[in-house]
């Protein structure tokens, strides 16, 4: 039952960040016309700016500040439409679209593919971004984008690789979820990898794979995992998420010492939520608490819990 209100507990994180996200909520109207048009606007606006010599460097960081933004505002609030609304963002000069394209992976990892898709599937020769609107509609968003394979092979360089690298350190075993009985701290590393492809992804909101690893500074229980992150930026900074994924350790399935957790197994489950600000695109920290234990399939299911600060650098 404990194992149960915890899986409910971080399914529950992650709708909330989906819901304000807009990545999982998808609407069911349809994205109204003046949505692309405002996008189209901020690219003819970018692209005029990139294309006078007198133009300072303040100005076009702020003309594609908001070419991104409506990128972006657009993605969350219609996220079934994210097709047609990159591609007509990238319409614009390369410039621009390589901007677009890491703006938008910073912010929805599970667009990033398509996001560089379209950048590489994009006209060599820039084009006023209004014209792109008229001519992308709904049907050209059901086409598969038929891309020479110079490109192909680009896409796919940069479809899989890691996207963050985090660090850690906090308390071991500090009894969120039982009694505290192992000491010590843990050092905690973990690499985050842009998701997979294809429906089945899809359908489970895109996570990030990871592996990681808990180190523990006194000698007792350390683990390695592996599975899957779902991360949401929640806006003015602030992000949060869960993780769920398969633990191997060293610790005790069974044993009578006193300051030592009876695992039951050696694989168990794991899973983890975290809360943080994201002080740059590339700079983050947050608060994380992860547990383990092998749901009960074993008589022996103390679990353990670890809590502690993290440092996240996104690529």
């Amino acid at each position: 039952m404990a194992f149960i209100l915890r899986i409910m507990f971080v399914v529950s994180l992650l709708c909330f960040g989906a819901a304000l996200n807009g990545g999982a909520a998808a609407q069911g109207a349809g994205m109204p016309r003046y949505v692309v048009l405002a996008i189209a606007e901020a690219g003819e606006v970018a692209h005029r700016v990139e294309a006078r010599a007198s133009t300072t460097d303040f100005e076009r960081r702020a003309a594609a500040t908001g070419l991104s933004a409506q990128v972006i505002l657009a993605l969350a609030s219609y996220p079934r439409d994210a097709r047609i609304i990159l591609r007509t963002a990238m319409s614009a000069s390369l410039r621009h679209r390589n901007y677009i394209a890491e703006k938008v992976a910073m912010a929805f990892p599970g667009y990033k593919n398509l996001a560089w898709s379209e950048a590489n599937a994009a006209p060599n020769q820039p084009r006023l971004v209004r014209a792109a609107a008229t001519e992308t509609t709904p049907k050209t968003t059901a086409t598969a984008v038929r891309e020479p394979a110079a490109i192909k092979a680009s896409t796919r360089s940069r479809g899989f690789g890691v996207s963050a690298v985090v660090l850690g350190f906090g308390g071991h075993d500090v009894g969120a979820f039982g009694h505290r009985k192992e000491s010590g701290k843990d050092i905690n590393a973990e690499i985050r990898f842009t998701p997979l492809g294809g429906w089945i992804w899809d359908f489970i909101l895109s996570p990030e794979p990871h592996i990681g690893v808990h180190y523990n500074t006194a000698g007792n229980t350390n683990q390695v995992y592996i599975g899957g992150t779902w991360m949401y930026d929640l806006g003015w900074g602030i992000f949060a998420g869960g993780s769920l994924s398969i633990a191997i350790h060293d610790g005790e399935t069974e044993t009578e010492a006193l300051d030592r957790k009876e695992l039951g197994l050696p694989v168990l489950f794991r899973e983890s939520a975290e809360l943080g600000y994201r002080i740059t695109d590339h700079h983050g920290v947050s608060v994380h608490l992860d547990h383990i234990s092998n749901a009960g399939i074993d008589e022996n299911n103390e679990g353990l819990d670890t809590f502690g600060l993290r440092y996240t650098y996104r690529l």
